[in-house]
């Protein structure tokens, strides 16, 4: 990776009643599993495309192909419905990012999968990326990860267990959110 380069993850954020919902729950779940990183450093959304590394003299160029995507790009609905987690995220990184993760799920459908796999293929498969590319594609939207414990993890998925949600809402668009090792988000453009 080149010295200039930088970590970007594709996201939709969410917005309006969906956006306050879901920071409610990540608040609740703050309280019970001691997590704080989601809450405090990510705003809620959607990952729609892999995460990819830029240099300095890609940025136009990957600026570029988004813009492209974007105009030709219908809105997608989404629904979250359930909860899940996870105990051994490939994503961790020892001392700095749990193994633990939290997360809304979002149900397939076509023009979700669609949206994806055109990010997938007409973006991050020209660049270097700093996850590990997946082949399936499971969209959620995390609530609790980077400093969750195990035992808050535990105490999360039991809290979840009597809980039920179902949000619909809209993917409009696509920002590039700029990621640090330690599960930061700091910019977005």
């Amino acid at each position: 990776m080149e010295n200039n380069a930088r970590n970007f993850s594709l996201v939709s954020f969410l917005s309006g009643e969906e956006y306050k919902q879901v920071r409610e729950l990540q608040k609740e779940l703050s309280t019970i599993t001691g997590s704080r990183k989601c809450l405090e450093d990510w705003l809620p959304h959607i990952t729609i495309g892999g995460g990819v590394t830029i240099s300095e003299n890609q940025m136009l160029g990957l600026e570029n192909q988004l813009t492209e995507i974007s105009h030709s790009q219908n809105s997608v609905i989404a629904r979250i419905k359930g909860f899940a987690g996870i105990e051994n995220w490939k994503g961790a990184i020892e001392g700095k990012i749990t193994p633990y993760v939290i997360w809304l799920e979002v149900e397939t459908n076509p023009d979700l999968t669609q949206m994806y796999n055109t990010l997938q293929n007409k973006v991050v498969q020209n660049y270097n990326t700093w996850v590990s590319r997946t082949t399936n594609y499971t969209p959620h939207v995390t609530l609790a990860f980077a400093d969750l414990t195990r035992e808050g993890y535990k105490k999360g998925i039991q809290y979840l267990a009597s809980q039920k949600i179902e949000l619909l809402f809209s993917i409009s668009h696509i920002a590039l959110v700029e990621c640090y090792g330690e599960g930061n988000m700091t910019s977005v453009e």
